[in-house]
């Protein structure tokens, strides 16, 4: 498990200089990822905030197909924390 953990973190070190040379392409995806962490770290009002920026960002850069995954990772956290509306509002 130490070896995944070290892994990820290395990935997401790399990720994080992609971000820095080129916000454009890689924005959406490093929000996206930190989503997902916060989620599974149970930090639900981080996960909120990045997933909401992962999707505003794909929107903004015109990325459709990571924008309609940033919504379907979204509507499943809402799903799981019993939010039905706020489920419903991203599987639209």
């Amino acid at each position: 498990e130490q070896n995944w953990y070290q892994r990820g973190s290395q990935s997401k070190s790399a990720l994080r200089r992609w971000v820095d040379s080129s916000q454009w392409t890689f924005q959406n995806k490093w929000y996206l990822l930190e989503a997902e962490e916060s989620f599974c770290n149970n930090d639900f009002e981080a996960a909120r905030s990045f997933y909401t920026k992962a999707i505003t960002s794909a929107q903004h850069h015109k990325f459709v197909h990571e924008e309609a995954l940033a919504h379907e990772l979204s509507a499943y956290f809402y799903l799981e924390l019993g939010e039905r509306e706020q489920t419903m509002e991203h599987f639209e």
